[in-house]
């Protein structure tokens, strides 16, 4: 067996790609078969992309996740396909490269109700609060994309700024007791 750091980072990448666009939806196994169909783990060692050839990676790849979890007889929306998409990257991307590089300039952020409506509160000239990321089709999630983009962060991923599940928690968590502190926004 041939075990690798690229292995690795790919094994966990689907992981969490998985757990965060599965509930309710899907399982683990379906949604690891459908990234293994994909270019995503070859995508994520690449140095250099412009912005026009990722939504074209993206487009393609997508297409690719939703017609192999739909093989399954489960409905798929574009939306749901992004989040894949968007968790995988963040994972072996972003995160592994401390969010610096080219492709972390370029890369969508995870969408999901969190975010939309921290952003929404925020921005509510770009008119967000009644979007169900779960439901997105293909036109629906690009025009989503070029609202956020309006916000003119460096790296895309910084609009993850907006999303702390902790606000959106019916839990009450004293990170302090952890070495942490409590940020509110």
């Amino acid at each position: 067996m041939n075990y690798n750091f690229k292995t690795h980072l790919h094994n966990y990448a689907v992981w969490t790609a998985s757990r965060a666009s599965q509930r309710g939806f899907t399982t683990t196994e379906n949604i690891t078969l459908a990234i293994n169909k994909t270019e995503l783990q070859e995508f994520a060692m690449l140095d250099n992309i412009l912005p026009e050839e990722f939504n074209s990676f993206h487009r393609k790849t997508s297409k690719i996740i939703i017609d192999e979890i739909e093989k399954r007889g489960i409905k798929t929306s574009y939306g749901r396909a992004a989040k894949i998409i968007a968790i995988y990257l963040k994972t072996a991307v972003v995160i592994k490269n401390s969010g610096q590089g080219n492709l972390a300039k370029v890369i969508h952020p995870p969408i999901d109700n969190i975010l939309l409506k921290n952003i929404n509160r925020a921005h509510k000239e770009l008119k967000l609060g009644n979007i169900k990321w779960t439901y997105l089709k293909e036109n629906e999630y690009f025009n989503l994309i070029y609202k956020l983009k309006t916000l003119d962060f460096e790296y895309f991923w910084e609009l993850e700024e907006y999303w702390n599940p902790i606000n959106n928690s019916h839990r009450n968590v004293d990170l302090k007791k952890f070495g942490g502190s409590a940020v509110e926004y």
